[in-house]
């Protein structure tokens, strides 16, 4: 997986669209969001450290969405 894809697969599950927003989903849309800025200014800085960092962030968020979006079916 290359950087690109774990930040958009955080991008793509944070605005997922669902039937119903659970209230977890608003203040994890605003963590991705504040990654996501994160990152963008990392790679303009050419600072690769903190964009790995935070690349290992999205993963992770990602994963949490996804296990979240699945346990509760939507």
């Amino acid at each position: 997986m290359t950087t690109d894809d774990a930040f958009m697969r955080l991008e793509s599950l944070a605005y997922r669209p669902v039937s119903t927003r659970p209230d977890w989903l608003k203040a994890w849309r605003h963590e991705a969001q504040h990654l996501l800025f994160l990152a963008r200014r990392a790679a303009d800085d050419d600072d690769f450290e903190l964009l790995q960092e935070l690349e290992d962030q999205a993963q992770e968020m990602a994963d949490m969405m996804e296990s979240r979006f699945k346990a509760e079916e939507l």
